[in-house]
């Protein structure tokens, strides 16, 4: 006698059936955008490739501006002047404030340098405190280091030490990455999304053994 199927064997043939239509409905909707573009005159092609190559260009020229407003490395700030025109020269400003000999600083202007090569959206710079009193002082900088993101030349976040990444400062470039992400400093975090699958490789090899 067969047995009555259980609330679990239920659940899990609504969940197929749930899969199976949302696969129907996203074939479905390929199937329209290529009947679509198969049905296109030359001339809707052509608009589409001009729009297309238009975007491209104006992509390039928005990085080039940023790269000549010091956008791409990691960049000293020397003096305090000099904090408020990259503010106001760029959209968005990630700061350190460290010290020369606090090791964690030096640790953390690594990762930014790599931060600031990959995403050329913000400028990155580093500040020594001890060489800028007054903007220590404007911005209470009491913990170092500090990151100020500024944004439309206001201070949007600001983080005061590790204690939001990782105290001990063990952290990787993808978790200040994902940080600057959440703060939207940066428009993603691609680094972190590969240390996230990583990880989640790693267990399933686990799983397996």
């Amino acid at each position: 006698m067969a047995q009555a199927p259980t609330e679990m064997d239920l659940m899990q043939c609504q969940m197929n059936e749930m899969v199976k239509a949302a696969l129907l409905q996203m074939e479905e909707a390929v199937d329209d955008e290529l009947n679509r573009v198969e049905n296109m005159t030359e001339d809707e092609l052509a608009k589409i490739r001009a729009k297309r190559i238009a975007e491209m260009k104006a992509k390039a020229e928005k990085r080039q501006e940023w790269q000549n407003n010091g956008h791409g490395s990691l960049s000293k700030i020397t003096e305090q002047k000099e904090f408020f025109e990259a503010a106001k020269n760029s959209e968005r400003l990630i700061c350190i404030f460290t010290r020369e000999t606090n090791r964690y600083g030096k640790i953390m202007k690594e990762h930014m340098a790599n931060l600031a090569a990959r995403h050329l959206e913000a400028r990155f710079v580093w500040v020594d405190a001890e060489n800028a009193p007054f903007l220590t002082d404007r911005l209470n900088i009491y913990m170092l280091p500090t990151i100020v993101c500024v944004k439309g030349n206001k201070v949007h976040k600001q983080h005061n030490g590790l204690d939001e990444i990782d105290g001990t400062g063990k952290y990787t470039t993808g978790m200040l990455e994902y940080l600057l992400h959440l703060d939207e400093m940066i428009e993603d975090a691609p680094l972190y999304d590969a240390e996230i699958q990583e990880e989640e490789e790693e267990l399933a090899d686990l799983d397996d053994y």
